[in-house]
């Protein structure tokens, strides 16, 4: 599922969350963060419930592309080890 949006924000998060559900559904595990450039702490909270609905579902999660930004809220809620493995670069 690719994040077509620059900035997401807690009013955006029920779309994405839906769409995050029908892509694991679909087998996507692939969640691309290529196009945001900005985003709050509800894009991180979807992204830690889209892991564990992902693993949940046998399926190997990835994350393409995390804005410099998440990482920072990350560290600062004490989950950035909990992402870290999952997350790419895409070159």
């Amino acid at each position: 599922m690719k994040i077509s949006q620059e900035v997401v924000t807690f009013d955006d998060i029920n779309r994405w969350e839906e769409l995050s559900e029908a892509a694991l559904a679909a087998g996507d595990a692939v969640f691309d963060c290529t196009g945001v450039k900005a985003a709050d702490s509800a894009l991180l909270a979807l992204i830690l419930k889209w892991l564990q609905e992902a693993r949940q579902a046998n399926l190997s999660p990835s994350i393409v592309n995390l804005p410099e930004g998440m990482w920072s809220l990350a560290k600062l809620y004490g989950v950035r080890e909990l992402i870290r493995p999952y997350c790419h670069k895409d070159v």
